[in-house]
Order: C-alpha cells, then sequence, then structure tokens
C-alpha cells in the first residue's frame, strides 16, 4: 500500500473548507439545518464536505474506504469498514456543529487514517484560522511546519482540565465526589477539535481559541469521528490514553469513557481521584488493577 503524504491530505481538507463549509458558515438558509436526533443536529454542510471528503480520500487512496459520521448516521452498516482489511478514513466533516449551527467559530474538521485497524495517520482542521495540526506514525506532531510537544504537568504553563458538561456537574455535586477531593482546575470544552489541540505546548491555535492548555481530557462519550483523530495526535505526542476501566480504546466497541492524560503515572493519578465519578456512572465498574 502506497504511503500517503500528508500535506497532500491536508489540501485537501483545506479545498473542501473552503467550498462547502466556509461559505455556508453564519449563512445556513432555512432547510439547511436538520436533526438526526434530539439535540443532534446536522446542516448541508456536514452533508456535502464529507460527500467531498469522502470521495477525494478513496481516489487519492486506491483501495481505500470511508467511514463518516454523517454516512454511519444514515446507514449503521458502514461501521463494518471498522473491522474489515481496507484501509479507511475516519471522517468527522465539522466537529462542532452546534457551535457552526450558532455562527461560533469553535468546530474543525477531523480526520484519521486507519490501516490494519491502527491509525497511522490524522488531521484537525480549522476552516476559520487555516490551522492543521497534523501527525503520521513515527513523525510526530505539527503546526505550521513546527514540532509540537505535550503540556507537562508542572511545567509551569497555565492549565485545565477539559470535560462534559454532565461531568463538570458531577464533580461538584458532594454526593458523587468526596468533598475533600483535592480536584484540579477544570473547564467545558468546545468540542473535540478544539479540545485536542489544547493539549500542546506552544502558541494559541485555532480561532478564537482559549490561551490556557490543557493536561487532561476527560470523555464519556467516545464515538470514532470525535475522538480517533485526536487520540492519534496525543499518542504521537507521547501522551497516554484508555478507556475508564484501564483498557486501549477500541473503534470497534466504542463504550466505556475515556481519558487522556501526558504520561501513565499521571493517568493513574487522575484515575484515581475520578474513580468516585466513573463508578456513579457507570453501575458496579470494578477497577481493582
Amino acid at each position: 500500500m502506497p504511503s500517503v503524504d500528508i500535506a497532500a491530505v491536508d489540501q485537501i481538507i483545506r479545498d473542501v473548507a473552503l467550498t462547502e463549509i466556509m461559505p455556508r458558515f453564519r449563512k445556513l438558509a432555512e432547510g439547511d439545518v436538520m436533526m438526526k436526533a434530539k439535540d443532534d443536529p446536522v446542516t448541508i454542510a456536514d452533508q456535502e464536505s464529507e460527500r467531498q471528503l469522502s470521495a477525494r480520500f478513496m481516489d487519492y487512496l486506491p483501495g481505500s474506504v470511508a467511514v463518516g459520521e454523517e454516512a454511519v448516521a444514515k446507514d449503521p452498516a458502514v461501521l463494518a469498514h471498522l473491522a474489515g482489511e481496507a484501509p479507511f478514513w475516519i471522517i468527522d466533516p465539522i466537529d462542532g456543529t452546534r457551535n457552526f449551527v450558532a455562527g461560533k467559530p469553535e468546530f474543525a474538521v477531523m480526520v484519521a487514517l486507519v490501516r490494519g485497524k491502527q491509525p497511522v495517520a490524522s488531521w484537525i482542521h480549522d476552516p476559520n484560522s487555516g490551522d492543521t495540526i497534523m501527525a503520521e506514525q513515527g513523525g510526530g506532531v505539527w503546526l505550521r511546519g513546527k514540532r509540537l510537544s505535550l503540556v507537562k504537568p508542572g511545567s509551569g504553563i497555565s492549565t485545565v482540565g477539559l470535560v462534559g458538561t454532565r461531568v463538570k456537574k458531577l464533580i461538584s455535586d458532594p454526593s458523587v465526589m468526596p468533598t475533600d477531593a483535592e480536584i484540579p482546575k477544570i473547564e467545558i470544552g468546545s468540542c473535540a477539535g478544539f479540545d485536542y489541540p489544547r493539549l500542546f505546548a506552544g502558541e494559541a491555535t485555532f480561532a478564537d481559541a482559549k490561551t490556557a492548555r490543557a493536561d487532561f481530557l476527560f470523555y464519556r462519550h467516545t464515538n470514532p469521528w470525535d475522538h480517533v483523530p485526536g487520540l492519534f495526535l496525543h499518542r504521537e505526542g507521547g501522551g497516554y490514553s484508555a478507556n475508564w476501566d484501564g483498557k486501549p480504546y477500541d473503534m470497534t466497541e466504542p463504550h466505556g469513557g475515556l481519558l487522556y492524560a501526558a504520561d501513565r503515572d499521571e493517568w493513574v493519578r487522575l484515575h484515581y481521584l475520578f474513580r468516585p465519578l466513573m463508578r456513579h456512572v457507570v453501575k458496579n465498574a470494578v477497577w481493582d488493577w
């Protein structure tokens, strides 16, 4: 199977963002926004950009297939490609669709290439700033021609932990988390495509991105299009991640939460700290490893 030029793939993403996403940003017409499920919008920009990305990626890499969020929403059988032998592209055409609909710039295009059931390259692109954070297996993580490194605990950089809305509420609930727990500073993430870049040190990335870096991410929902691209970037940066039960993330069984940290020791510390919350969410959990 031929190698992939990550810059060439980045250009495909940029082209599609410029033609299918940005012309519709803050210009959605009546009928351009639909609901896949309660509180789960999809727009014509999601659908058309995924269609274009899928076609162009499969043309670029003959023999590959696409697993896009919107294609799966229409036909769950598409998920069978995750366990197949053909290389496949995981595509989230607009991560942060609710922000996109609301006219907020915190949305991104997320893509990963998977071979042999393992991600080998990924891209997170911000159509507003034009930034793309990208990586290929063994090659490090890159932005604007510079290699990125993860934020390390104790580095002196102002950091937070990024969590979802429900998790933040549970952290504040004394019936869930002990009142004497030393909870680090946390914020609610804006969307996965903007959360993952904050794990890396350096200048601010992405349009209107908050300046505080993140030293851990804590997710309940783990669909592959939301997390495989960012998980690969984090791993290539030297970070450690696992499901709440300590097992490696499995994109064919995307359940069980995810916790990301700079290294395994920090992951274990955070896992112990948040174990009461995780046991509250996942009843009868046994995590005594």
